[in-house]
């Protein structure tokens, strides 16, 4: 029974984490499109890839017995992917505010030159691609969910919807996919932590055995014989 409340903070946190991640990185990118709040923007794109950390370790939670290592390899790189993409738009902000400065010229060639001569010119070019490690890890994630079947496919669909259209959007600059990219997503990890809030405490921690939540029911029941026994 001590065991219960822990649970029970676990699933609520997991909820927490799948509603807002993707609820507030869309938010950030609707507030920096129709009022160009940079800074803001900024703020709550860094808050939203902490929480999809919380996110992605729930989806593995959720798939770890019917397709575990499925579940691991795209939490995985969905958490690497939340890393870079934070310090993707920290460096992008850094970038930007130099560029708007109006630095003369020779100040701007004096910057390069040190950029260069510290190696961090070829960093620059190489540092958007562990960033993709977040669409692909969540494309992996759908696909552990569709092997666990703990959702319904609508759920699925949306999320790799999601993640299929963030690389276009921000890589690409296409708004319409950033967009799109923010709004899939939170369909889809909407409905997932519907699932999660529906769940008890004892489903929660047998999430994904095989045979769903009627095998979390027997295994409920088993352990109510073997009690009275």
């Amino acid at each position: 029974m001590k065991a219960q409340p822990a649970i029970e903070l676990r699933r609520k946190g997991a909820a927490v984490c799948l509603l807002a991640a993707p609820l507030l990185m869309l938010a950030g990118d609707v507030l920096r499109y129709w009022t160009g709040a940079h800074r803001a923007w900024l703020v709550m794109v860094k808050f939203s890839f902490a929480l999809f950390v919380g996110a992605a370790l729930a989806v593995v939670h959720l798939t770890r017995n019917r397709a575990d290592r499925t579940g691991l390899a795209g939490g995985a790189l969905a958490v690497v992917g939340c890393l870079a993409g934070s310090g993707i738009v920290t460096a992008n902000a850094i970038y930007g505010s130099i560029n708007g400065a109006g630095l003369e010229e020779t100040a701007m060639r004096a910057i390069e030159a040190a950029l260069r001569a510290d190696g961090i010119y070829s960093y620059l070019f190489l540092y958007p691609l562990p960033g993709l490690a977040f669409p692909v890890g969540f494309l992996v994630l759908s696909y552990a969910l569709v092997r666990a079947q703990v959702v319904a496919a609508a759920a699925v669909g949306a999320l790799a919807l999601g993640a299929l259209l963030f690389p276009v959007g921000r890589i690409g600059g296409f708004e319409w996919a950033v967009m799109g990219s923010g709004f899939g997503m939170s369909v889809g990890l909407t409905l997932v932590a519907l699932r999660v809030l529906g769940m008890s405490a004892g489903e929660w921690g047998r999430a994904g055995e095989v045979g769903g939540t009627g095998a979390a029911q027997a295994s409920r029941a088993s352990d109510g014989r073997m009690a009275e026994a």
